[in-house]
């Protein structure tokens, strides 16, 4: 996948794609992504005295995501339902330790069905929409088994797959680049799938 199209938005999970159902997954140009962890240790003062520090270990992962949007579609040939006019990408990703893969299509979208999109899953309330960040199939490294009792070491691939809700969306359309749209995606997020809490 090339790297300008490193991040994946869909609505459930990567196996669970399928656009003539539309669970749609789309790809996404963006410039830049920040993912920041933030949390609230508790100060009490104490007069006369250094003040008394509270960690209860809560924390608040969020992400935010910017770049660029087309006007309209990249394929005017495309003319299947729920993807009309958007351009195709496949994405192959391990599924398991049994190195399965699933091979599925993304979209890169244009503004307006972005738009869309933003609006209905901000409506609904969805709870299941999952962000993928550069290479997720080994976010760290792992060795496990294979048949025969033999084991394979994967070194990790630096990308990940995060749980989020979308909390701000922006649009912004620059004078002398009026065929497209930069935007700006915020979400909250839980914690990268496969964090581990035991370092």
């Amino acid at each position: 996948m090339a790297t300008e199209l490193a991040i994946l938005l869909r609505n459930g999970p990567h196996e669970t794609i399928n656009a003539a159902a539309g669970n749609i997954g789309y790809a996404l140009k963006c410039s830049q992504v920040s993912v920041q962890v933030a949390k609230t240790p508790i100060q009490i003062p104490i007069p006369q005295s250094s003040p008394e520090l509270v960690d209860i270990g809560s924390f608040r992962p969020s992400i935010n995501i910017i770049g660029l949007i087309d006007n309209i579609g990249g394929d005017s040939t495309n003319v299947v339902a729920n993807v009309q006019g958007m351009t195709a990408i496949n994405h192959t990703r391990e599924t398991g330790p049994n190195g399965s893969a699933t091979a599925k299509t993304y979209y890169i979208p244009y503004k307006n069905r972005l738009e869309d999109v933003v609006y209905n899953w901000i409506a609904s309330g969805n709870d299941n929409l999952e962000l993928e960040i550069g290479d997720a199939e080994y976010a760290i490294g792992v060795t496990h088994a294979h048949g025969g009792g033999s084991t394979h070491t994967h070194q990790g691939t630096g990308g990940g797959v995060y749980y989020v809700a979308v909390q701000q969306c922006r649009f912004q359309l620059d004078a002398a680049k009026e065929d497209r749209w930069e935007f700006n995606m915020q979400f909250v997020a839980k914690s990268r799938d496969g964090v581990s809490f035991t370092y």
